[in-house]
């Protein structure tokens, strides 16, 4: 009787581990750091904001908890950055130019995550184009994806659930394909739902990295930077369930 083979590693059949994505992930980061170090300034500057005036922590939310829920980058979210959000209590030009600024950013950082997963050079000439091209289909990406999510979580939480794990990589399916809003998360469903655990496996591990800010003091910088380092993992995903597809 034969035996039956195993997937090499070297194969497009395998799914690397979340945690060995690290590695990849951070190569890649550090060889595009002239690219990727000025588009996680905005981020920063919002991480060392939320520290420095939650010093004693606000209406009784402890530092490292307020940290925790507000550290986010935004690399791990298909909707809006998460630091985003805290710009429409603005009022005023101001805060709308700052929210316009950080869908931008965050447009041309998932552009360059996924040049660097295809071994490409991102430019930013050509990630600026990107926005300029897709913008207004990528908000929409956003707030429907966002939309679903909301509905789902009040739906008894697990269809949320369910929603977060169909569309995670929709924005990068859109990025690449140029294709449609509906397409786009068409095709993150389709190619997530034989491997759900490879998009929750990237998912864990960034709830683990979000779980340093619990650290005192210097928790949420440690953990930006973790993240950072560990940002292009959802697009190393995403071109290893696209070859299977």
């Amino acid at each position: 009787m034969t035996a039956r083979k195993r997937t090499r590693r070297g194969s497009p059949l395998h799914i690397t581990p979340s945690f060995e994505l690290f590695g990849q992930s951070k190569q890649l980061v550090m060889d595009n750091l002239w690219v990727f170090g000025p588009l996680y300034i905005l981020p920063a500057l919002f991480l060392m904001n939320s520290w420095i005036t939650n010093a004693n922590g606000i209406h009784g939310t402890a530092r490292w908890q307020y940290d925790f829920q507000n550290r986010s980058a935004g690399w791990y979210s298909p909707t809006f950055p998460n630091y985003a959000w805290g710009l429409f209590l603005g009022i005023g030009i101001f805060a709308i130019v700052l929210l316009v600024v950080s869908i931008a950013i965050q447009i041309m950082l998932e552009q360059a995550q996924l040049e660097v997963s295809e071994q490409k050079t991102p430019q930013f000439g050509k990630l600026w184009a990107t926005v300029k091209q897709l913008g207004l289909r990528m908000v929409g990406l956003y707030l429907l994806v966002g939309l679903y999510i909301l509905v789902g979580l009040i739906l008894f939480i697990i269809p949320g659930l369910i929603m977060i794990r169909r569309y995670y990589l929709a924005p990068y399916v859109l990025l690449d394909k140029k294709c449609g809003i509906k397409e786009a998360m068409e095709y993150s469903a389709a190619i997530s739902k034989p491997h759900p655990g490879a998009v929750w496996g990237v998912i864990g591990v960034m709830v683990l990295i979000g779980l340093i800010s619990i650290v005192p003091f210097i928790g949420g910088l440690i953990a930006f930077i973790v993240g950072a380092l560990y940002s292009v993992a959802p697009a190393l995903r995403y071109q290893e369930l696209k070859s299977m597809a």
